[in-house]
């Protein structure tokens, strides 16, 4: 049975093939390639409210996009899904900072700008900042700084 864990493993796997210059060619000349996978995402999105799983299939996204210069089908749809799940599941759970850094990391990558996304994981991140690691903090620190949003609260914690 198909769960989150494997949407966002496979997600994962994509992404992994986009080292090989010959995979990223391939993807970019034949996109639907990916239908199968955005279909089942997007069929499964009201189950995807594990961080984690948000925070891999955030950064693969972003991975094979930014790799091959091009937008994956149904891409819009995609995001607004992820912008939506991150936003639920921040009501009741609680993001590793890792996994907001990687979250943040992907939006900024890309360029995409969501104000709520940036506002929900400096809370997070600051509700979990003291095992924070130096890397995480310069993870978002780029990110924020990228899609210029303003972070007051995470900034004059980290400081």
């Amino acid at each position: 049975e198909v769960n989150q864990f494997y949407i966002s493993f496979y997600w994962n796997q994509v992404a992994k093939f986009m080292f090989d210059k010959s995979e990223v060619k391939k993807l970019q000349s034949n996109p639907e390639i990916l239908k199968p996978l955005v279909k089942q995402t997007l069929d499964f999105s009201n189950k995807l409210k594990n961080p984690q799983s948000l925070a891999a299939i955030t950064h693969a996204i972003a991975k094979i996009s930014f790799r091959t210069r091009k937008s994956i089908i149904d891409s819009e749809k995609l995001w607004k899904m992820l912008e939506n799940n991150i936003s639920e599941a921040a009501k009741t759970k609680t993001f590793k900072s890792r996994d907001c850094a990687s979250i943040l990391w992907a939006f900024a990558k890309i360029n995409r700008k969501s104000t709520r996304v940036f506002r929900l994981m400096e809370n997070q991140v600051i509700m979990n900042y003291d095992t924070i690691e130096s890397q995480t903090i310069s993870n978002m620190v780029w990110a924020y700084a990228k899609l210029r949003q303003p972070s007051p609260k995470l900034f004059d914690a980290i400081s």
